[in-house]
């Protein structure tokens, strides 16, 4: 399977510094991942040759691109694939497990195929396609008659959940042993009803993308293909994305549509800075200089600040149209999140942290935001604004400054 190499366009680069993007620059991004993901996959075989299963499985999936290409397509852009693959090269992840990968895009494919798995977590899982409750080594079989597992159909096959608005399509992941990089994360699994309850929430929030977020709705229709459950340690509801997931985004259970919504805009702005970070580095490597970012009680790596106002950029450009609407925080939370990402990014620029490309990226970042500063807000509740950011910036002084100082011999700032 060949790599192609891949450079994001200038007007796509633009796009994107400017919060935005849509479809066209997604595709770039997509492109790119999947080559990522390839080169993921060669890299494993090359540095494990004592795992001849990996080479094996390699080679099922190179015979399967010529016969059913968007199959093997299909399951090498999966999200779980990458996570997995990266984990693998850093040692913490069993190589053999690319038999499961080749398995996967044969049964998609309807093609017969026969590899070595072993359980995880007390399942065998097939990543994008599902798995069945086992423990231990077994000789897997797919094909057009469904799955053997040492030549006896498997009991308790489990497909992985698909939900649906309109024509959006996503997959619920809440199976594959791989579908979360972070391993402190609670990852609970969904029964009917719950799913249910998520797929009516998705329809809520699509009908709020569409109707007045059309680019975050590209955005998200073009790129994000798996929702993986999270469990939330309080009351508020929890979202994460990660650099080596991409196409995936972690939450839990969303409380209403509204809601949904402002985390497709708050993690898509992660997904596509993940992504293009994987081709133009935006930051020099980390000096160990930490910044204030207002949205977090930690002083921040200038990559941290440099990913969370980005996010903030989309959360700013998410409530400034829900204004439209009259919802009762959408005025409050615009004002409050388009001084403080636009301060974020004159802390940026002020250092030496970003490389020109980086500097390039957050001035576009800094227009959009200084245009929407411009934009009238009710002034009690720009007074009231201000006034948050204000007394937040202080209990962040209190908490960090000192010990910062003390440990770092430097401005926290």
């Amino acid at each position: 399977m060949s790599v192609p190499p891949h450079r994001i366009s200038d007007a796509a680069f633009s796009a994107l510094a400017s919060g935005g993007g849509g479809a066209p620059a997604m595709d770039e991004l997509r492109a790119a991942q999947y080559s990522r993901h390839l080169m993921l996959l060669k890299a494993v075989v090359e540095t494990f040759p004592a795992v001849p299963v990996a080479a094996e499985a390699f080679a099922v999936l190179a015979d399967l691109q010529h016969e059913a290409g968007d199959a093997v397509e299909t399951v090498l852009r999966y999200p779980a694939v990458g996570a997995w693959a990266a984990r693998c090269l850093r040692g913490t992840a069993d190589p053999a497990r690319l038999a499961a990968v080749a398995l996967a895009a044969a049964r998609l494919a309807g093609r017969e195929c026969l590899l070595p798995v072993r359980s995880q977590n007390g399942w065998v899982t097939l990543p994008s396609v599902g798995g069945f409750p086992a423990t231990g080594a077994f000789e897997l079989r797919v094909g057009p008659d469904g799955v053997q597992a040492d030549r006896r159909p498997v009991d308790g096959w489990r497909s992985l959940a698909r939900i649906a608005a309109g024509a959006f399509t996503v997959t619920v992941d809440d199976l594959d042993p791989h579908r979360w990089p972070d391993e402190g994360v609670d990852l609970p699994r969904l029964g009917p009803s719950e799913l249910d309850v998520w797929e009516s929430r998705l329809g809520e929030a699509w009908d709020v993308l569409a109707e007045r977020h059309w680019t975050v709705r590209d955005e998200v229709a073009t790129t994000v293909s798996v929702l993986t459950p999270i469990g939330a340690p309080s009351a508020q509801p929890q979202s994460e994305s990660s650099r080596e997931a991409f196409g995936a985004i972690a939450l839990s259970a969303p409380p209403d549509g509204v809601s949904l919504a402002e985390t497709f805009a708050h993690e898509t702005q992660h997904v596509k800075l993940y992504a293009l970070m994987d081709m133009v580095p935006l930051t020099v490597p980390d000096s160990g200089d930490r910044y204030y970012a207002p949205w977090r009680p930690d002083p921040r790596p200038a990559g941290g600040l440099l990913n969370g106002t980005y996010a903030y950029l989309g959360v700013t450009g998410f409530w400034r149209r829900e204004r439209e609407t009259g919802h009762p925080r959408a005025e409050r939370e615009f004002a409050q999140w388009r001084e403080a990402a636009y301060e974020a990014t004159q802390v940026l620029l002020a250092g030496n942290a970003l490389t020109p490309e980086g500097v390039r990226f957050t001035e576009g970042m800094a227009r959009t935001l200084e245009r929407w500063i411009g934009e009238p807000v009710d002034a009690g509740v720009l007074d009231e604004a201000r006034r948050v950011r204000s007394e937040r910036r202080r209990a962040w002084e209190e908490r960090n400054e000192m010990s910062s100082r003390a440990a770092e011999g430097r401005s926290p700032y």
